[in-house]
C-alpha cells in the first residue's frame, strides 16, 4: 500500500482524483480517500510545532523539540496517519512543493508515520489539475532533503529568536518597572519595524517649505488644457512677476514634439507583484490577497501562488489552459484572441526553480466570493495581456511661450490598445489628449498662480512594505505579508497608511541605542542567504543553527547589561501608546481625560473620567467590537467613538441614537414601526418593534455586509432586503424560505 500525506483535506481529494476513482472514508472526523492500492491521506497544516525542551526561566534557551499541535481537530489527523501507516509499504510527501510544505508533510511522515524519510518520495507539481497530479505521481523524486533541511532551519531560527528576544523584552519591562507585560520581536519582524519607524523619523523631521508654481490654461476644440511653467519657484514675488508678464498677453506654439511610444505587455506576477496588484486595485492587504490566492488554488483554478517566478516556460501548454478559459462565457473573446497569436509569454527577471509565474489553469471555478472573483480575474486578464502586443501610444509635448517665458503640456493618447484590450482596468493608464494644435499658433491664455508646500516621504501601506522586506532581502515570499500583520497585532503599528505607535518608536529606540544587533537587517539577510544556501545544498543545517546560537548568545550578554535602562525605555512608549488607545475625549463636567476602563470586579468596560473619584462622570460601553476615539463631540457635549466602525455618541441619553434608529417596515404583529437598532450593550445590529416592551418581536440580522431595505415585506409580513451585492431579495425572518 502507498501512502500519500496531503497538506489539507481539499488537495487530498483532488490527487485521489486525478488517481483514479476514490472512495471516501473516515477515522475519527479525519477523512481520506482510497484508489486501489493508494491510500491519500490529509494533513491540516501543521501537525507539529516547536516549543523549547526545557523550562524557559531565563533567556537565551536554545534547546528545542517537535511537539503534536495542540489543536483538538488536528489530534484526529494524527491518529488517522498513524493507523494508515501500520499498513504502508511506500510514503509520499504531497504537500505544497516549497520549504513549508516540505516540513509538514516530513514531521507528518517522520513522527506520525514514523517513516523511514530516506526511502520516502516527494510529488512536485504546480497545479491542482488531474493531469499535472497524475504526471507528479508518475514521476516521483526523492525526498528533497535540502529542501527539508532548508525548511526546518528556518522554523528553529525563528523561533530561538523570536521567544528569546520576546523574553528578553519582557524581562526589561519587569526589571526598569516591575510590570510584566509580553512583548513580541523576531528576527524578520524587528528589521521591518526599524524600517517603518525610520520613515516616521523622516516625516517627524521633515520641515516643509513653502514654493509656487505659475500655469496657462487655454481652450481649444473642447478640451481645455493646462501648461507649467517649468521651474518650482522659491519666491511668491519671483511667481507674480511671470503672472503679471503674462496677463493679458497671448500665447505662441513654439514647439511641438510628437512620438510613437511603446509600452510593453505585463510581466507575469510572483506573489508579490500580485500582492502590490491587488492592494492598488481592491486595497487587499497582502496577508488578505495571499489567503484569497491559496483558496484559488485549492480549487484547482491557479498555480502554486507562493512563487518567486516571474516567468512562464512553454511546457505549460498554453493551448490548454486557453481552451479552457474559453469554456468560461466571460472569457471567451478574449481567449480566443490569444490562441491567434505566436503564444509567447512575457518573461519577468525573477525565477523560482520549484514553480512558475501565477497562472491560470483553465478549469472552470465554481461559487467563487465576490474578493475572489476580483483576484481571479486579474489574474486571467493579466495571463492574457502576457500573449499580446505591446501598447502603442502617441507622445505629445508642446512648448507655448508667453512673452519670454516658456510653459509645457504634454499629452497621450493610446494608437493601438495592444495588452491593454485585456488589462487596461487594472493597469490604471488614463489618456490625456491634446487638442490639434501648430506651430506658430497663438492662444489665448489664462494665468495663475498655485501656492505650494513641500511634503513628507509617504508613510508605508502593507503593500509598500513588504515590496521594501523584498527589496532588503528580508523574510520570504509566504511570510512577509504575515509579519506585517503580527506588526499589526503586537500594537506597534496601527492604521493603512502605517503609523508607528509610540511603543514601536521606542523598542527600535531602545535597542538601536543599546541593543543595535537585534535590529540589524544585515544581521537577518546574513541568515536569509544561509537558509537560501541550505536549500541549495551549499550549506549544513547545523552548522548555521550553531552560528546563529553564538551570534544571539553575545547579543543577550550585551542586552542583559542594559536590560534596566532598555525597559525604561520601551515603558515611556507601552503608557503612551496605552493612552492614546485608551483615552476616547474629554470630560464634559470636569475637563479631564475620559478613558476606557475595565472593571476588576465585573471585568465589563466602560468609560470613566480620569478624576475620579472627585469627578464620577461615565458612560457605559458595548462589550465587544473595537472602540477607535475619533476627536469629535456629539452635540450633546459627548464623545464620540467608533465602534466596529460605525461612529456612535458616548452618551446613551443623546437624541442621536433614536435619529439613527432607520424605519424599515412595519411590525406583522402589532403594526407599529420596525425599526433598524444598534444594541447598546452588544453593538450588534437587529430589527426591532418600536412598541417594545409591549411588542417584543424581533429579527437579527448579518454584522457585516451592506444590507438594503425594501420598503417591500414578504408574504409572512417581515420586510425583505437585499444581501452586500446580490440581486437576490429575501426575507429578514431567518426561519422563513426565502
Amino acid at each position: 500500500m502507498i501512502l500519500i500525506v496531503a497538506e489539507k483535506p481539499k488537495v487530498a481529494l483532488k490527487i485521489a482524483s486525478a488517481l483514479g476513482k476514490p472512495e471516501k472514508k473516515k477515522r475519527n472526523n479525519a477523512p481520506y480517500y482510497v484508489v486501489g492500492d493508494i491510500v491519500v491521506a490529509p494533513a491540516v497544516g501543521h501537525l507539529y510545532h516547536l516549543k523549547n525542551a526545557v523550562p524557559f526561566r531565563d533567556y537565551p534557551v536554545f534547546q528545542v523539540e517537535w511537539v503534536p499541535t495542540d489543536v483538538a481537530y488536528a489530534k484526529s489527523y494524527v491518529k488517522n496517519l498513524q493507523a494508515l501507516a501500520k499498513d504502508a509499504d511506500e510514503f509520499v510527501n504531497a504537500c505544497d512543493y516549497d520549504v513549508e510544505g516540505s516540513v509538514i508533510g516530513y514531521n507528518a511522515l517522520r513522527f506520525a508515520c514514523k517513516a523511514d524519510i530516506s526511502q520516502s518520495k516527494r510529488m512536485k507539481y504546480s497545479t491542482l489539475t488531474a493531469p499535472e497530479l497524475a504526471g507528479a505521481f508518475e514521476n516521483l523524486e526523492p525526498p528533497g532533503v535540502a529542501m527539508i533541511d532548508a525548511g526546518l532551519a528556518r522554523h528553529e531560527l525563528d523561533w530561538i529568536w523570536g521567544m528569546n528576544v520576546s523574553k528578553a523584552l519582557s524581562s526589561s519591562l519587569k526589571t526598569a518597572v516591575g510590570q510584566f507585560k509580553l512583548l513580541s520581536a523576531g528576527r524578520v519582524q524587528t528589521p521591518t519595524l526599524v524600517f517603518l519607524d525610520k520613515r516616521e523619523r523622516e516625516i517627524a523631521d521633515f520641515i516643509p517649505e513653502p514654493y509656487w508654481e505659475v500655469l496657462i490654461e487655454f481652450q481649444k476644440d473642447g478640451i481645455t488644457v493646462q501648461a507649467k511653467y517649468p521651474r518650482r519657484l522659491k519666491t511668491e514675488e519671483e511667481a507674480q512677476k511671470i503672472y503679471q508678464d503674462c496677463l493679458n498677453n497671448r500665447g505662441v506654439v513654439t514647439d511641438l514634439d510628437q512620438k510613437k511610444r511603446t509600452r510593453a505587455p505585463p510581466i507575469p506576477m510572483d506573489l508579490g507583484l500580485l500582492q502590490s496588484e491587488c492592494w492598488k486595485n481592491f486595497k487587499y492587504t497582502p496577508q488578505s490577497t495571499q489567503k484569497l490566492a491559496q483558496g484559488l488554488y485549492e480549487m484547482g483554478v491557479i498555480s502554486y501562488p507562493r512563487t518567486a517566478s516571474q516567468k512562464l516556460p512553454e511546457k505549460l501548454d498554453f493551448k490548454r489552459i486557453l481552451k479552457g478559459l474559453s469554456g468560461n462565457s466571460q472569457y471567451t473573446t478574449f481567449a480566443s484572441e490569444v490562441m491567434q497569436t505566436r503564444l509567447v509569454s512575457t518573461q519577468g527577471r525573477k525565477d523560482d526553480p520549484a514553480h512558475p509565474a501565477i497562472h491560470p489553469t483553465g478549469e472552470q471555478p465554481t461559487k467563487l466570493t465576490a474578493p475572489m472573483q476580483k483576484v481571479y480575474d486579474l489574474i486571467v486578464k493579466r495571463f492574457f495581456a502576457g500573449f499580446a502586443d505591446p501598447s502603442i501610444y502617441q507622445s505629445t509635448k508642446v512648448e507655448i511661450t508667453v512673452g519670454e517665458h516658456p510653459f509645457y503640456a504634454q499629452g497621450n493618447v493610446t494608437m493601438k490598445e495592444g495588452w491593454l484590450r485585456y488589462y487596461r482596468e487594472y493597469a490604471k493608464i488614463s489618456e490625456e489628449p491634446l487638442p490639434e494644435l501648430r506651430k506658430g499658433e497663438e492662444l489665448e491664455v489664462t494665468p495663475q498662480v498655485l501656492s505650494k508646500m513641500t511634503k513628507p516621504p509617504p508613510r508605508y501601506n502593507p503593500a509598500s512594505a513588504v515590496k521594501m522586506m523584498e527589496k532588503l532581502g528580508i523574510g520570504t515570499k509566504a511570510t512577509r505579508a504575515q509579519i506585517i500583520d503580527i506588526l499589526y497585532e503586537r500594537g506597534y503599528i496601527r492604521e493603512k497608511q502605517m503609523e508607528v505607535t509610540p511603543l514601536g518608536t521606542k523598542t527600535v529606540e531602545a535597542l538601536t541605542k543599546d541593543c543595535p544587533q537585534i535590529v540589524s537587517v544585515r544581521l537577518t539577510r546574513h541568515f536569509e542567504k544561509e537558509m537560501d544556501e541550505i536549500y541549495e545544498g551549499k550549506k549544513d543545517k547545523d552548522v548555521v543553527i550553531t552560528e546563529a546560537q553564538k551570534e544571539l548568545t553575545e547579543i543577550f550578554e550585551k542586552f542583559k547589561e542594559k536590560e534596566g535602562e532598555i525597559g525604561k525605555i520601551i515603558y515611556e512608549g507601552l503608557k503612551e501608546t496605552l493612552d492614546q488607545e485608551n483615552v476616547v475625549g474629554t470630560c464634559p463636567q470636569c475637563g479631564a481625560k475620559l478613558r476606557i476602563i475595565r472593571s476588576r470586579k465585573t471585568k465589563k468596560r466602560f468609560v470613566g473620567c480620569s478624576g475620579y473619584p472627585t469627578c464620577t462622570h461615565s458612560y457605559p460601553l458595548p462589550q465587544k467590537g473595537k472602540v477607535a476615539p475619533t476627536e469629535e463631540v456629539c452635540q450633546c457635549g459627548a464623545p464620540i467613538v467608533k465602534i466596529s466602525g460605525r461612529k456612535y455618541c458616548l452618551n446613551p441619553e443623546c437624541e442621536s441614537h433614536a435619529q439613527n434608529q432607520e424605519i424599515v417596515g412595519v411590525c406583522p404583529e402589532c403594526g407599529k414601526e420596525l425599526k433598524l437598532i444598534y444594541s447598546k450593550k452588544t453593538g450588534k445590529r437587529f430589527v426591532g418593534c418600536s412598541g417594545y416592551p409591549k411588542c417584543t418581536k424581533s429579527y437579527p440580522l448579518p454584522q457585516r455586509g451592506n444590507i438594503t431595505f425594501l420598503n417591500e415585506k414578504c408574504e409572512c409580513g417581515a420586510p425583505l432586503i437585499i444581501l452586500g451585492k446580490k440581486k437576490e431579495k429575501q426575507c429578514i425572518d431567518p426561519t422563513h424560505a426565502t
